[in-house]
């Protein structure tokens, strides 16, 4: 007999009830608080509930402060109803813990998995996403709110590409100082030079912020780096980030002019407005993907239509694998993967033919439409054979991370064929019996 969900037996660090609420499972822990899943039986909908960290905390500053971040959470139920801000639906105190209650949206990550030099988005991706962000953040601004701490852990992307802006705990609201925290409260990476030294607010303090998370998601690297926070503060109020083209040269120079004129020190230079913002990113995505279409990316269309591995995909799946893919060119003797590595992503050989080495023997060959890359399953999994290019190999890397991002069908079709294919190879001639 099925029991019910209120009967289920959880961990001891996992309540039966928040509130109303009937707790599934504890879904992640943070600085401020634990997040724990339930089900909203009245609107039928999962709901995340994030208890605050009050009790646990024996310094009270600390405690007031946290205090504080949930009076402000709580003061916004329902006041910010974007697509692009996750809804708070609730607040409450039981029992001395301070909850809220927001959207659940599952498999959703925040910004912060891209900004690594070798997991970076498509650049016509980030330009969306900030796009959205910054539409978000002008509907904010127009309702007196100042969120006061843009970073990319504060920016969810979710399974569909589309974005949520969260955590308003430290945000400034107009008309309303119960909650409000004074002095340097956000994270100093992305603090505007006004907010690190502590003065008066506007908009354009998160224009900067999202400048800086733009500025890191087309890099891999922060605007300003520093091994103290006294460095670190010095440099957001007098020094200039490295330029974007110093790290990679195939950003436009609109682009970069956009993240220079979000990053000014004087508020007044800055966009006025995130509508503004967003009007020149339309601008350089119309660009972009102008780009994206031109006859080198249709030309890949065309390769991947004929290879064996593509033919169940459709038209748009296969356009769909390329955008959370990269096209690369290998030479005689380049080494494609190395044993030993960690690597998430995903190979088709397009062209050519690929030699499977582990210990310094060779095991076999891969040949025009093999693929390779299965231990991109197995989160952190090291590669235990290398994969050495014969003559010209064209290649393409499918990045398993930016594969979460396409649609549900493609996933489950390109997993469909990237294990039969795999497993055809396997009991096909037994050269190659190794993960890769």
């Amino acid at each position: 007999m099925a029991r019910n969900i209120a009967e289920i037996k959880r961990p001891g660090d996992v309540p039966d009830k928040i509130g109303k609420y009937v707790i599934i499972n504890k879904v992640g822990k943070g600085s401020t608080g634990t997040v724990f899943l339930s089900h909203d039986p009245y609107y039928r909908r999962d709901v995340a509930i994030k208890v605050y960290n009050i009790e646990e905390n024996s310094d009270p500053d600390r405690a007031r402060v946290s205090r504080k971040m949930f009076f402000n959470e709580a003061h916004m139920v329902g006041m910010l109803q974007h697509p692009n801000i996750m809804p708070i639906y609730d607040a409450g105190e039981e029992a001395g813990k301070y909850y809220v209650v927001t959207e659940h949206i599952q498999g959703a990550r925040t910004l912060a998995a891209y900004c690594r030099p070798d997991n970076l988005l498509r650049v016509d991706d980030v330009v969306e996403i900030i796009y959205k962000s910054a539409k978000a953040l002008h509907y904010a601004h127009g309702r007196g709110v100042i969120h006061r701490d843009i970073k990319p852990s504060n920016i969810m992307l979710t399974t569909d590409n589309d974005v949520r802006i969260i955590d308003f705990g430290i945000a400034i609201v107009s008309g309303s100082d119960v909650s409000r925290i004074e002095g340097i409260a956000g994270s100093p990476s992305y603090m505007s030079p006004e907010q690190v030294q502590s003065e008066e607010l506007t908009p354009a303090s998160d224009i900067y912020s999202l400048g800086a998370v733009l500025y890191e998601l087309l890099t891999g690297f922060r605007p300003f780096r520093a091994d103290n926070l006294s460095k670190l503060l010095h440099q957001i109020v007098y020094a200039t980030p490295p330029p974007i083209h110093t790290y990679r040269d195939d950003i436009s120079e609109e682009l970069e002019q956009v993240v220079a004129m979000c990053m000014q020190k004087d508020p007044a230079k800055r966009y006025q407005s995130g509508a503004a913002l967003a009007a020149d990113l339309t601008r350089v995505y119309q660009e972009l993907r102008a780009k994206y279409d031109s006859l080198d990316n249709q030309e890949h269309f065309n390769v991947l239509r004929t290879l064996k591995f593509f033919h169940e995909f459709s038209h748009a799946e296969i356009w769909e694998v390329l955008r959370a893919s990269d096209w690369r060119e290998y030479q005689d003797s380049d080494q494609i993967v190395r044993e030993g590595e960690i690597d998430d992503r995903f190979y088709i050989i397009v062209a050519g033919q690929a030699a499977v080495e582990a210990n310094g023997r060779e095991l076999g060959q891969l040949d025009d439409g093999a693929c390779f890359g299965e231990t991109s399953y197995v989160r952190g999994a090291k590669r235990t054979a290398s994969i050495r290019a014969r003559g010209p190999v064209t290649i393409l890397r499918v990045s398993s991370t930016l594969l979460e991002q396409v649609s549900t069908s493609c996933q489950l079709r390109f997993n469909k064929c990237f294990l039969r294919t795999l497993i055809t190879r396997l009991q096909g001639d037994g050269q190659v019996k190794t993960n890769t």
